[in-house]
């Protein structure tokens, strides 16, 4: 399992994935502009050349040239060759100068031996709809060049031209070379540039994604033996303050809340063997007794049949507290609100408590009001927390101490004078606050927010599952109520409930 797992994660993993997703797009997006670059540096330097070329065409000043020298007597191939001779840009290009039968008569170099019809740029520029000149760029001699032709017509509407021999051409050759060279040489920096940015950003982002991926997999590692039960483990949390820290506080949290519920769930598990084997035993041996002695010992019959009534009401309580947690586990507690009246339940709870209190030889007192406090609830749940705190109160309280219950309204409803016969508005309270307070140990500060936390105890030797108040919690979230807890200054626990009361704050 661990394998396969380890595979799929070299398979899916975000190193992989951050090279797909991030470094591949990124990459390809950088040789494409590269690329684009380096295409419009090369288009603009070409189209540098091929303004240079173009700049050369000066009809006029060829057309004046040319008739001075036929007025001088001069022939036309004398006079291309003093124009190539005279053409001042020979030392960037070279000229050509073609008559009328596509030979070339007169160059600024080198003359070469071409006809015409193997000069492209040339046939462009005579063919029929053409303007006159044509661009080619191509190999000569071995040699990246771009040509440029114009051509001549004595029949042109400038009457100058009527001085020109019937047609001909001039051919400008400008090597690319150089212009080549530096294109090449811009495109290895841009490369070099590329790379260098490649592996920066391949360095940083490895270092990166390394980063995250180390304290993760330590995450990863704890987590799975946490999985398998090994509650011990911790995350080494390092001094950064980034979300992986806080991330690997939050598990060391978990882990410790997990730990926590692991020991709760244990001592759980031998608290509620203890509470059952405790009531299982007395009735066992009492059942035994009564077998034995009950015919002839009527005294030890009686207090066998009591005692198993009494540890039968224990197990039945236990068993309820048992259904209500698992209902409140599974979101099944059910409640059905009524108009119902709070005092009425508390009265009946404080009075199952009479006996126990005796028994335990414990003094209890109850002070509330005679004035009924409606409000919306079910009535059994809200009977079932004022049960739930008084035994947990008891439980905590030593023989010879006290149980308080005092249910008081809040505000206090206003007292009528005596005598007074005029009916005067009254505005009705709206809580009531019923506390019970005990004189037993009370609880650590520490203890105190988790009180109310499912299998906690305060103490472990305590009777009792620890789930009691978890359910007077739910029933008292579910009424909208409030529920606090506090060690008063004179010792012992006391436990507050707030409820609120319909036509709370209404003038009768």
């Amino acid at each position: 399992m661990k394998a396969e797992i380890k595979q799929d994660l070299r398979r899916n993993g975000l190193l992989r994935r951050w090279i797909l997703i991030v470094v591949g797009p990124l990459m390809l997006s950088m040789l494409l502009f590269s690329a684009a670059i380096v295409l419009l540096i090369r288009h603009n330097y070409r189209q540098s050349v091929q303004q240079l070329l173009g700049n050369q065409n000066n009809g006029a000043a060829v057309a004046v040239f040319f008739a001075d020298m036929r007025g001088k007597g001069i022939g036309f191939e004398r006079a291309a060759q003093e124009y190539a001779e005279s053409f001042v840009a020979r030392d960037q290009m070279e000229l050509w100068v073609i008559d009328g039968d596509g030979r070339v008569v007169a160059s600024s170099g080198a003359l070469p031996s071409l006809r015409g019809s193997q000069m492209q740029d040339y046939m462009q520029a005579i063919a029929p709809g053409s303007r006159g000149s044509a661009y080619w760029r191509g190999s000569y001699n071995g040699q990246s060049v771009m040509c440029y032709t114009v051509t001549y017509n004595s029949t042109a509407s400038n009457n100058q031209n009527n001085n020109l021999p019937s047609s001909f051409a001039l051919r400008y050759l400008v090597s690319l070379k150089y212009v080549n060279q530096q294109i090449t040489r811009i495109t290895a920096l841009i490369g070099v540039c590329w790379l260098a940015i490649l592996l920066l950003t391949a360095a940083s982002g490895f270092y990166f994604i390394w980063s995250i991926l180390r304290p993760l997999d330590r995450l990863r590692r704890t987590a799975a033996k946490l999985a398998d039960g090994d509650f011990a483990q911790r995350v080494a949390v390092t001094n950064r303050r980034d979300e992986i820290a806080q991330l690997g506080k939050d598990i060391n949290r978990m882990a410790n809340e997990i730990a926590s519920a692991d020991k709760m769930k244990l001592d759980f598990i031998s608290t509620i063997s203890h509470e059952l084997r405790t009531p299982l035993t007395a009735i066992k041996g009492w059942g035994e007794t009564i077998l034995k002695n009950g015919e002839t010992d009527v005294a030890v019959r009686a207090r066998g049949i009591r005692t198993i009534i009494d540890e039968a009401g224990r197990l039945t309580h236990l068993v309820e507290e048992l259904l209500d947690f698992s209902r409140l586990q599974s979101n099944r507690l059910v409640m059905h609100k009524e108009h119902m009246d709070i005092l009425a339940e508390l009265d009946d709870a404080v009075f199952m408590f009479r006996e126990r209190a005796q028994r335990e030889g414990i003094t209890f007192t109850c002070l509330s009001s005679d004035i009924p406090a409606a409000m919306q609830g079910d009535p059994a749940r809200i009977r079932q927390i004022f049960i739930n705190v008084l035994d947990n109160a008891f439980k905590y309280t030593p023989q010879g101490g006290r149980v308080a219950v005092v249910a008081a309204f809040d505000p206090p409803p206003p007292q009528i004078p005596v005598g007074m016969t005029q009916q005067i508005p009254l505005k009705l309270p709206e809580r009531l606050v019923v506390t019970v307070q005990d004189t037993g140990s009370g609880v650590a500060p520490a203890d105190l927010p988790h009180i109310a936390e499912k299998f906690y105890k305060a103490s472990v030797s305590t009777k009792g599952a620890g789930i009691g108040l978890a359910v007077v919690a739910e029933i008292i979230r579910f009424h909208d109520c409030v529920l606090d807890f506090e060690n008063p200054p004179g010792g012992g626990f006391l436990v507050k409930m707030i409820f609120p009361l319909l036509n709370a704050g209404k003038r009768i």
